[in-house]
């Protein structure tokens, strides 16, 4: 039976137990196979476990479950759900809460205000078949995990968070962790207000896959992980307005094993400090690959890479990825009998604005796009249809190496002013060819006859000129641009127009 198919079932099961019931008479109820009986309001279990086997649970109008320890699971048959429902309803488990076991699904259904506080948090607990599933829906709808949360650990872990619920936790592990290689934890949070929150350790993907979507909700971590083992690849998205993961530290994407992928869709953001890409055979890397889809990284991003068969780091359709300290790619050597196939960074279109690149020969494929940098360690080839950008965001750039551009690409130049020192300043070869652009900063005033702009400087030779010529600065009347020096000392002048 499939995982979806499964889950339809399920839901018919428990509307249909639902529908059944007689009227609750309290604000603790419970059905079928549930120890202890007779509730109260409120249910305290003292040193009783609660031990929910194809029955039913429910906390409603605002009553209070309280208990030492929980395990939610079919029994003999193959469904348990503790639901807490409403505005004051509250249970809080002191001890672990495990969902899920051998063949049989657990549930925890949290919705419209109501509370659940537990300490560890273990959402598939035993048996690679066991499902454990927790839903947490509805405004100020809450769930916290004082201690370690684990999605998945030894059986099938679901966690579902939707329209503007709340999650708080510590530790987070989603994936199996004990030795379950087929065991696998997936976690959806959806709708915009729906937030989590981790404090403390976060990995996706532990010894197994972990899946986690994030769409127009959002979510913060401290040094997360998106790990894979053993060629199973654990795998992030973010989308959709107002959908953003947001973490704190170094975020670590296929940290084992170079297994592990996170891609930014259309109207996501994902927001960083540090970033570390580790990818073998292109298993490992970050996608921002759609419309409005963005990353804002503030510090550095170093991506390590073995044989690669696609890019660890892709930004295409118009996403916009900016970096604000060192873009740097280090392909792992030794110890692999892989080939190197192709490069780690490639921009198909968008925007990669960064502070200073260092990239391995061969490693980065500029084929369309607008690159911003302040300096590029490296030769940079601009032969495709890229766009170059200079004095936009940095004031300058400067190129440790040769700069080549072909006929269909183009460097695009903004000014502020007058300059004596180069803006592209390259120390190597330059080849030239496709359009030159220069363009005027916000606030610029006009130009006045004997303004002079260094726009190239270089310290190898020149060859080549370019297509075409746009210089779109504001002159007063009856000036002009002399672009006559331009291959010589790379430098135009306004001179009275003839």
């Amino acid at each position: 039976m499939s995982h979806q198919v499964r889950c339809a079932l399920s839901a018919l099961f428990v509307a249909a137990s639902v529908s059944v019931a007689e009227p609750a008479n309290a604000d603790v109820t419970t059905r079928g196979d549930v120890s202890p009986q007779n509730p109260s309001d409120p249910w305290d279990l003292g040193l009783n476990r609660l031990v929910v086997r194809s029955g039913t649970v429910e906390v409603t109008n605002g009553g209070a479950l309280i208990s030492p320890g929980a395990s939610v699971d079919g029994g003999s048959a193959d469904f348990g759900i503790v639901q807490v429902d409403g505005y004051g309803s509250t249970w809080i488990n002191n001890g672990s809460l495990e969902l899920g076991r051998n063949y049989t699904e657990g549930w925890v259904v949290i919705r419209n205000g109501a509370e659940v506080i537990t300490d560890d948090l273990v959402v598939g607990f035993r048996g690679s078949l066991g499902y454990g599933r927790v839903f947490v829906e509805g405004y100020d709808a809450t769930l916290t995990s004082r201690t370690n949360t684990y999605i998945g650990r030894a059986g099938q872990g679901y966690v579902e968070l939707k329209q503007a619920a709340s999650f708080f936790s510590h530790n987070v592990y989603i994936g199996g962790t004990h030795g379950c290689s087929i065991c696998e934890g997936e976690v959806a949070i959806t709708g915009s207000a729906t937030k989590w929150v981790s404090t403390g350790q976060f990995v996706l993907g532990v010894r197994s896959r972990g899946l986690l979507n994030i769409h127009r909700g959002q979510l913060f971590t401290v040094g997360a992980r998106i790990d894979g083992d053993d060629f199973m690849n654990s795998h992030a998205s973010v989308s959709g307005w107002g959908g953003t993961w947001t973490n704190q530290g170094l975020l670590r994407v296929g940290a084992n094993r170079g297994y592990g992928t996170l891609t930014v869709g259309a109207y996501g953001t994902l927001v960083t400090e540090d970033t570390e890409i580790r990818s073998e055979l292109g298993g490992g890397f970050v996608k921002a690959n759609d419309v409005y889809a963005s990353w804002l990284n503030s510090g550095d991003v170093t991506i390590f890479a073995i044989g690669n068969q696609s890019p660890s780091l892709l930004v295409d359709k118009d996403a916009f990825v900016s970096i604000g300290g060192l873009l740097r790619t280090a392909p792992t050597a030794g110890g692999y009998p892989y080939p190197y196939l192709g490069p780690s960074v490639r921009l198909a279109d968008g925007d990669l604005i960064a502070g200073a690149m260092e990239i391995a020969e061969g490693d980065f494929d500029f084929a369309g796009g607008r690159l911003e940098i302040g300096s590029f360690a490296g030769d940079l080839a601009n032969m495709q249809a890229g766009e170059l950008s200079v004095g936009e965001v940095h004031t300058s750039t400067g190129i440790a190496g040769s700069y080549s551009q072909g006929p269909g690409a183009a460097l695009s130049i903004t000014v502020a002013g007058s300059s004596a020192l180069p803006l592209l300043q390259v120390d190597g070869d330059v080849d030239l060819d496709g359009a030159l652009v220069v363009l005027p900063a916000d606030g610029s005033v006009s130009f006045q006859a004997g303004d002079t702009i260094v726009l190239l400087g270089w310290s190898g030779d020149l060859t080549g000129t370019f297509a075409a010529v746009n210089i779109a600065l504001p002159l007063a009347p009856g000036l002009a641009w002399d672009t006559s020096a331009l291959y010589t000392t790379g430098e135009i002048t306004v001179v009275t127009a003839t």
